[in-house]
């Protein structure tokens, strides 16, 4: 009779442990790759669901939208192109693009997706339709310039474009011209759906090459990772009078090798740190603490597989995933709540056997 009693006692304890244990994160990603399909896939405790692919012509950048609707660019030169999805199904393709259009962004509260155009040196906007299906480009911005390393800078090169965070500017980095465009987001009605300000471009210093950037709100920052000198510039930014303004405050090296390879930064959800990922050699990410300033300082470095390029840190902060473009897979990394440490789990990996992943994002 005490034996049974004890039992009891031990599944009821088991069973309010279980009740009291949070479930894992359940995330829905998307992948984009240099290949023939995106993949829909789901990530929990740690680990991949199977990858569903969806057929894409190289989609090698990716962006969610509302009720399961996706775009995706098209890299392929010439003959690049962009694309609307909903729920997995294709909704619309066009072609009217600047060459290799490497990202995408869509404008907050507004009918339209913003493309950055690499080779084509361009920024092209899509107005979308009621379903969210891309329809016709309404404007493209052409730039001019060069830089002083001529086997990358020989002309400009537009390689990220992103909003300002809770106002109506938006940023484009130009890898080959070493500064990052400023262009106003223009009222609804208006002529134009975006206007350029030169006058408030933000030099990067000759031979840098600005690829991807992230926002501090928090502390009012703005890093910008510089793929051709491997660094990470700090800027002070803020809006006064409807217009915005840029000091720089640091600049610190993020990778060593000097082979023109840095790809990605992405700011942790605690804001206690900050991640960049290197390639070509020595391929692997970089860790900075992020003081209470939002001035951070480098603590570590943590080797990947062959050619990390874009990668997500997941809502949660525990995980932190990374497009290995070379090695076919998604490599997975559990983050240190104590120091930002980052420790590979190969049990976690998640393989494509022809197309290559190259991006990752949320859905």
């Amino acid at each position: 009779m005490k034996t049974g009693l004890w039992k009891c006692k031990l599944l009821a304890a088991a069973l309010l442990l279980a009740a009291c244990t949070p479930r894992a994160e359940e995330l829905s990603l998307a992948v984009g790759t240099y290949g023939k399909h995106y993949y829909q896939v789901g990530f929990s405790g740690g680990r991949f669901t199977t990858p569903v692919p969806v057929p894409a012509k190289d989609p090698s950048y990716l962006a969610a939208g509302e009720g399961g609707r996706l775009y995706a660019v098209s890299e392929t030169g010439p003959d690049s192109g962009i694309y609307s999805f909903a729920d997995g199904a294709r909704t619309a393709y066009r072609s009217e693009i600047g060459d290799d259009p490497c990202f995408l962004t869509l404008l907050p509260g507004r009918p339209y997706v913003v493309t950055a155009d690499y080779s084509g040196g361009s920024v092209s906007v899509f107005g979308l339709d009621a379903a969210g299906a891309i329809t016709e480009r309404v404007e493209v911005h052409r730039y001019e310039g060069s830089g002083p390393v001529l086997s990358r800078q020989r002309s400009a090169h537009i390689h990220q474009v992103k909003p300002i965070p809770g106002t109506d500017w938006l940023l484009a980095s130009d890898l080959g011209s070493d500064r990052i465009r400023v262009l106003r987001v223009n009222p609804e009605g208006s002529a134009e759906v975006l206007t350029d300000h030169p006058e408030l471009d933000i030099p990067c210093g000759p031979g840098a090459g600005p690829r991807h950037y992230e926002f501090n709100p928090a502390a009012g920052l703005l890093y910008v990772l510089t793929e051709i000198s491997g660094e990470v510039l700090v800027f002070r930014y803020g809006v006064q009078d409807g217009v915005p303004s840029f000091a720089l405050l640091a600049r610190l090296q993020a990778d060593e090798t000097g082979v023109d390879g840095s790809a990605d930064i992405h700011l942790h959800p605690s804001g206690r740190f900050l991640y960049t990922s290197h390639r070509l050699r020595n391929d692997g990410i970089s860790i900075f603490a992020v003081d209470p300033d939002g001035m951070i300082r480098k603590t570590g470095y943590v080797p990947t597989e062959s050619h990390p390029r874009n990668f997500l840190i997941t809502p949660d902060g525990r995980y932190l995933l990374v497009a290995c473009r070379d090695s076919g897979n998604i490599q997975v990394f559990s983050v240190s709540e104590k120091d930002g440490g980052l420790t590979p789990l190969p049990e976690s990996t998640l393989h494509f056997d022809s197309d290559k992943p190259v991006c990752i994002i949320l859905t």
